[in-house]
């Protein structure tokens, strides 16, 4: 049975993923069309991961006392019909309102089935399994792309979101016939614990830190990258492909760094997959010619790819030590939101002043701001003894107590 709901949730979240990265190297030139530039730019990518972060939290918290497969079900049906609402957007305004409703229906969808994962995940190989689930979004993404750019250089920009919409439509068929509710969730449900707990936990504020740093490096190169091949002499096709260099790299260095998680210091992967986007972000006004940017597009998948599967791991061991997967995931995800928020904002402001080299210099420095803050945090963690929520949680049958944080600050060492 867990098997099936492997296969299922992969297939699922493969097919309808890839349909959103049918749009990535098209989106900045389609609104420029419609007359965006800098910030309102900036805000059409926000837009997508605003509404997500409205809504993630509650549906993460819902999926755990109600069940996984109806959010999934739910979400991607108005995925499928969202996507072709691109097609009648006429203004900025209105691409901008599709985008925020496009963000909301996916917010129902990944974090829910990382739930779901995250569930039939075994002790101790928590970061094999996240990893390669998490294949099934870096190939979609990456051959999204590959597919996107030639489709509309031949057959214009309105067919990808045609065929992103029925990849969605497929998705929700494939889930809604085969994905079984396991119901997992109605024991744990029981023992839960509040979300403030959650949110005071100083490794949770860790993953969301590291969440939503790395997020802002990725929300502030998708946007304005295609603007620097384009000036380099790139078509549509090339940035497709330039923009799967990296995606597809990161995606199939997600299994080997996902039992390399699961063997080495899960923060200190997450770490230095922080401080490798700052310097590869830097790196981007640099490039000189395609071949150039296509070599740190590689790097900049390697960077990507280096925490990504322990961050995840670490989400799942903390998930079932609170007894709450869906909300754990909603969290992790919520740092996710943040940075893709924040940093399309930043460089459409940041290009809107200072032009668009800066965009990668001032971001990178953000990145390595955000570093810092994550290596406080988690030495805070380490202090108060946050480390041992990634130990194995007691078996079924135990008391499941959880100590907080202001518990462990009460009660003596030793």
């Amino acid at each position: 049975m867990y098997r099936r709901v492997y296969i299922v949730l992969f297939m699922a979240v493969f097919a309808s993923t890839m349909g959103v990265g049918f749009i990535g190297p098209l989106l900045p030139l389609y609104a420029r069309d419609l007359g965006a530039a800098g910030l309102t730019l900036g805000m059409i990518f926000a837009g997508f991961s605003m509404s997500r972060f409205i809504l993630t939290p509650f549906i993460g918290r819902l999926s755990d006392k109600l069940g996984r497969k109806i959010f999934l079900v739910t979400g991607l049906a108005i995925l499928s019909l969202f996507s072709l609402a691109y097609i009648r957007a006429e203004t900025v305004a209105q691409l901008i309102l599709v985008r925020a409703l496009h963000g909301a229906s996916a917010g129902m969808v990944i974090p829910v089935a990382q739930a779901y994962i995250g569930e039939i995940s075994p002790k101790g190989r928590e970061g094999a399994y996240m990893g390669t689930f998490t294949l099934s979004l870096f190939l979609a993404f990456g051959i999204g792309p590959l597919l996107g750019g030639p489709l509309a250089d031949r057959f214009g920009m309105t067919v990808p979101f045609v065929v992103m919409g029925t990849l969605a439509a497929v998705a929700f068929l494939l889930t809604l016939i085969f994905l079984p509710e396991l119901g997992l969730h109605k024991e744990r449900w029981k023992r839960r614990v509040p979300m403030t707990v959650f949110l005071a936990e100083p490794l949770v504020i860790a993953l969301l830190l590291f969440r939503s740093v790395v997020s802002f490096g990725r929300g502030l190169v998708i946007p304005f990258l295609p603007f620097v091949a384009e000036s380099l002499g790139a078509s549509l096709s090339v940035i497709g492909v330039l923009l799967a260099t990296n995606i597809l790299l990161a995606g199939v260095l997600q299994v080997p760094f996902g039992r390399l998680a699961d063997r080495v210091s899960r923060p200190l992967l997450m770490g230095l997959g922080i401080i490798a986007s700052a310097a590869v972000i830097f790196a981007i006004p640099f490039c000189k010619t395609i071949g150039s940017l296509f070599v740190l597009q590689a790097a900049t998948g390697a960077a990507g790819a280096l925490g990504f599967p322990a961050g995840l791991a670490v989400a799942t061991q903390c998930g079932r030590r609170f007894n709450g997967m869906g909300t754990m995931m909603a969290i992790y995800n919520l740092g996710m939101s943040v940075g893709l928020i924040l940093g399309p904002l930043a460089g459409g402001a940041i290009e809107g002043i200072f032009g668009l080299d800066f965009v990668f210099k001032g971001g990178s420095l953000v990145v390595v701001a955000g570093f810092v803050a994550y290596l406080l945090m988690m030495r805070r963690a380490k202090r108060l003894g946050s480390f041992r929520l990634l130990e194995d949680p007691q078996e079924p049958g135990g008391d499941g107590e959880v100590t907080t944080d202001h518990e462990r600050e009460a009660v003596p060492a030793g």
